[in-house]
C-alpha cells in the first residue's frame, strides 16, 4: 500500500454493495477530484470484475443489472 488515499468504487445491485480498490494518491485534493471526475463521468470509465455478482445474476429482469457504479475515498492514517 502507498498513499494516504485509498480510491474505492463498486455497484449496488440485488446481491448487496460490492467494493474494490481502484488505488492510492498521496493528497485529498486528488482523490476528490478522482471522485468528482468519475461520478461526473469525465474519466475512463472503470471496469467490472469478472467476479461482481452483477455479471452472474440469474434474475432475467433485475433492476439492477443497470446500476451505476459508486465511487469514494478513505483516508488511511
Amino acid at each position: 500500500m502507498t498513499g494516504q488515499f485509498e480510491l474505492r468504487y463498486g455497484f449496488i445491485h440485488c446481491r448487496g454493495k460490492t467494493t474494490y480498490c481502484a488505488g492510492f494518491v498521496e493528497t485529498k485534493a486528488e482523490a476528490e477530484a478522482w471522485v468528482r471526475d468519475h461520478r461526473e463521468g469525465a474519466a475512463k470509465k472503470v471496469k467490472i470484475p469478472p467476479v461482481d455478482p452483477i455479471r452472474y445474476c440469474k434474475v432475467a429482469l433485475c433492476p439492477f443489472k443497470k446500476q451505476k457504479p459508486w465511487f469514494d475515498f478513505v483516508a488511511h492514517c
